[in-house]
């Protein structure tokens, strides 16, 4: 493990110069009070085993087979995992012991489910501050000025919509909502509906576009994209409902290869699901990010348990808040930060106080 010291007047000081030289993931396993200030040991990664243990492994028996191999594989995983909990602990005792507003308000966040690198740059900004109320309001602020909503009249002024997401994301079903907002405000004539998956599938966004009597049309390339958003000049709105993103395909994603450098303005709005996890969220974003992403439609709230996932993903991605999926009215509500981060309290408080009732049981 490469441990580095880092020197600075404060606590903020030291924790600027560890982000500059070893990025925002680093490690602190230390921190103690010097007569230059503030000194703290930290490390960029984690000793790598696998390296060790594979050749270790291959100098044994020849009959050692790709499963043993897998096995050792997952204990180290495992192993690394823990570490990096205890190292994770360890940083928040030193932090707890000379910062104890700044370690209480990253507490309060990891409740809310923020992640462990936004809710330690909150809590930086806020080390100078003596009042954990204070300290806790001016987070929440800033928070709420992060999640930046996109009004009616911004997401009306994107004619061509592009809805992207994971697989069971909710995305089909924004889709239709968007559908049927438009039909608030434009005649069928004027509105078309692309699909880009299986010309075949029978979806509800397919039944309600027949019924309207909307324009419908199928795309499976590029190039078929293209002409059809072409000759769609006369549209004052295009629905193009596409197949779900494929993270492990790299580039090759057919959704990325039919979407990229389209001509005509074409947006794309991606559906973050409140239920999956910060990780899969980011990765989403980010298998994206080539695309022209315009907002972020938040889908499954009815579900969570928790929305730490998903602010932590927006406010990481800087897109703005398009709206909510609502499942009981099936359209699109609109949304804001603060609405947002009142639900996550509401949720958070739930969630600990059905942790204090299971505790009371066990007793």
């Amino acid at each position: 493990m490469n441990v580095q010291r880092f020197t600075g007047r404060d606590n903020r000081a030291a924790l600027d110069q560890v982000r500059q030289h070893l990025g925002p993931d680093a490690l602190v396993l230390s921190s103690q009070r010097t007569s230059d200030g503030i000194e703290i040991c930290a490390t960029s990664e984690l000793p790598d085993m696998t390296r060790a243990a594979t050749l270790r492994t291959s100098s044994t028996a020849t009959n050692n087979n790709e499963i043993q191999l897998a096995q050792l594989k997952r204990e180290l995983a495992s192993l690394r995992e823990t570490l990096q909990q205890a190292l994770g602990e360890r940083r928040w005792q030193d932090t707890a012991g000379s910062r104890p507003v700044a370690a209480s308000v990253a507490q309060r966040l990891a409740t809310l489910g923020i992640g462990r690198v936004l809710a330690g740059e909150l809590a930086d900004r806020v080390a100078h501050v003596e009042s954990l109320h204070t300290a806790w309001q001016q987070v929440i602020q800033h928070l709420t000025s992060s999640l930046h909503s996109l009004s009616s009249e911004e997401l009306g002024g994107f004619r061509i919509k592009a809805i992207i997401g994971g697989s069971g994301s909710g995305k089909t079903q924004t889709a239709t909502a968007l559908l049927q907002a438009g039909m608030g405000h434009l005649s069928p004539e004027q509105i078309a509906l692309v699909h880009c998956g299986d010309p075949s599938r029978d979806t509800v966004l397919a039944q309600l576009a027949t019924r309207m009597n909307i324009r419908q049309y199928s795309a499976q390339s590029h190039s078929e994209l293209g002409q059809i958003l072409s000759d769609c000049r006369w549209a004052r709105e295009i629905i193009v409902d596409t197949q779900a993103l494929t993270p492990a395909l790299g580039s090759q994603d057919p959704v990325l290869t039919l979407l990229s450098r389209q001509r005509g303005g074409l947006a794309a709005f991606v559906t973050l699901p409140a239920t999956a996890s910060s990780e899969y969220l980011r990765e989403i974003l980010d298998h994206s990010q080539h695309l022209p992403l315009a907002g972020v439609i938040t889908t499954k709230v009815d579900e969570a348990t928790s929305l730490g996932a998903v602010i932590d993903a927006v406010v990481a991605s800087e897109l703005a808040l398009v709206g909510r999926y609502d499942v009981r009215t099936s359209s699109l509500l609109p949304v804001s930060g603060d609405e947002m981060l009142t639900n996550a309290k509401r949720l958070a408080k739930r969630s600990l106080d059905r942790q204090a009732a299971q505790f009371k049981v066990a007793v």
